[in-house]
């Protein structure tokens, strides 16, 4: 994620938030230590966009307590990273959800936290001060319990996969399907029984992409035209791009004809999938802000070199505006071939679209022959013992030819 310093925002727009108040975060972490914390503030205008969120590492004071203003004058997305309860990666650093706290916060708003631990016991973030964000920290901590039976059950995927363990697979798959039927039950009855609350709008952003119009519908017009209006509209966006995967999703099965798409590369010409047709393919998608994505790059490089003359990488980044991309790519030596897809571009257009990316990375292994051979979502070294078959299979096939 592209980071900036928020002291020259502050400097750029003192005389302009001098006539408004400026919501302010008081924190009281004592139990994490005199740690350094990272804060993020993305305006929900532009929530779409990774180069509008503005990012800030702060040291808390010899007592564990912070005093922070937002330099904002529209309602924001706060989000708070004690580094005392990340982990260090190749990248940067890994926060679990539990262990970061996010606030919705507007110009006038004076919000309190006090994180509390115990042994043995994940960081709890105890909220004063706002009952709209202690309200979502609630709903929040419900929902997780979906979270962690998603996690676990998708660790015993990837070991059923590994082992090539077809039906264990498809069990996992059922249990998965439960645990999100579930989740939706549990979103819709909280919508229901709170459409009239402050935390409605917020219920909404976490809403199946084909219930959200449902949800809006239902929701009084005061709430669709208040705080969280320009979350709301983004969000019927990206439900409407998701129906447009689903449907996509259904012709993407091993053997179908990979979906041709058109992007810019790096020196701002056209690259079609279609032009690399007798080739194997493998399609990363990708961005700088994925911590999994940036570790998997060494791994990938490796796959690159060993196929070298037989095996084209793609790689598409996603979410990134064009100089996080480009700076990206020389920072992590990705000598293959870049595109990137603009978030400007057509829903039907895009590649994410039409290859059903909901996880980042995502790989995409395509035949000589134009179809797709393998979907890989996330990164774990299984997915390269499935290559190795794949290109092996594909050498085969093309002495026979």
């Amino acid at each position: 994620m592209k980071n900036r310093n928020l002291l020259p925002a502050i400097l750029l727009m003192l005389s302009a938030a001098a006539c408004s108040p400026r919501p302010e975060i008081r924190l009281d972490f004592r139990s994490l230590g005199n740690d350094p914390l990272q804060i993020e503030c993305m305006p929900f205008s532009r929530a779409d966009d990774p180069a509008a969120q503005m990012s800030d590492t702060l040291l808390l004071g010899p007592d564990g307590r912070l005093d922070y203003t937002l330099p904002l004058r529209e309602p924001c997305i706060v989000t708070v990273k004690p580094f005392a309860t990340s982990q260090v990666i190749p990248g940067g650093r890994l926060w679990r959800g539990k262990m970061m706290l996010q606030l919705y916060a507007a110009p006038g708003d004076r919000i309190s936290v006090t994180a509390e631990t115990a042994e043995d016991r994940d960081t709890e973030f105890v909220i004063s001060g706002s009952s709209l964000n202690r309200k979502i920290r609630e709903l929040n901590q419900q929902i997780a319990v979906f979270a962690d039976r998603t996690e676990e059950t998708a660790k015993q995927m990837n070991r059923a996969y590994a082992e090539g363990d077809d039906a264990a697979l498809d069990s996992m798959r059922s249990a998965l399907d439960g645990i999100r039927n579930s989740s939706i039950e549990f979103i819709s009855g909280s919508f229901r029984q709170s459409v009239d609350s402050e935390e409605a709008p917020y219920i909404i952003l976490l809403a199946p992409a084909d219930s959200v119009e449902s949800y809006m519908a239902l929701l009084p017009e005061r709430a669709r035209d208040g705080m969280f209006r320009p979350l709301l509209e983004l969000t019927r966006k990206k439900a409407a791009e998701a129906l447009l995967k689903k449907m996509a999703q259904a012709g993407l099965t091993t053997g179908a004809a990979a979906p041709d798409f058109s992007l810019p590369d790096i020196d701002g010409n056209k690259a079609t999938l279609s032009a690399l047709k007798g080739k194997t393919v493998l399609l990363d998608f990708w961005g700088t802000w994925c911590h999994a994505c940036i570790s998997g790059i060494p791994k990938l490089k490796q796959a690159a070199a060993k196929y070298a003359d037989r095996l084209v990488v793609v790689s598409i980044d996603c979410k990134d505006d064009k100089e996080a991309w480009l700076a990206g790519v020389e920072k992590y030596g990705i000598g293959w071939i870049n595109l990137r897809e603009e978030g400007s571009m057509p829903s039907s257009e895009k590649p994410t679209v039409l290859y059903n990316v909901t996880a980042f990375p995502t790989k995409v292994v395509i035949g000589a022959d134009g179809r797709i051979r393998e979907i890989a979502v996330g990164e774990f070294p299984e997915f390269y013992d499935r290559l190795d078959r794949i290109m092996a299979a594909e050498q085969s096939s093309a002495a026979e030819e």
